[in-house]
């Protein structure tokens, strides 16, 4: 009888110790998948340049060289995310702005009026 109940405990410590060493492993499972996640979010890159014209989800602006892209001085379209509150500008304004690539292309992450 004492020998069952020790197989009987050295079981149920075995089963207890396997299943907390699985949520650890689901855990840090997780948390890989949150690094990876943060890793493949899209450079942030900054330029300068003047509005060119407005549409509701689109602003094309002209603007300065950007080196880390290696692009020189050139007017694009910057998509506008929805939800996205940007500043009122006008066609012509100066200003300053961030964007990121995604997949559907160009997106303003900030705009800032310049004087």
């Amino acid at each position: 009888m004492r020998s069952y109940l020790l197989c009987m405990l050295s079981g149920v410590l075995l089963f207890s110790f396997s299943a907390a060493q699985a949520q650890e492993m689901h855990t840090m499972h997780g948390m890989h998948d949150m690094s990876g996640h943060a890793a493949m979010q899209n450079p942030v890159y900054q330029s300068q340049g003047t509005i060119k014209k407005i549409n509701p989800d689109a602003i094309s602006i002209a603007h300065q060289a950007i080196p880390a892209l290696n692009w020189p001085p050139m007017t694009m379209q910057f998509a506008v995310a929805p939800g996205n509150q940007l500043p009122k500008v006008n066609v012509g304004d100066k200003v300053s702005f961030t964007f990121s690539q995604s997949e559907n292309g160009y997106t303003l992450v900030s705009l800032t009026p310049q004087p």
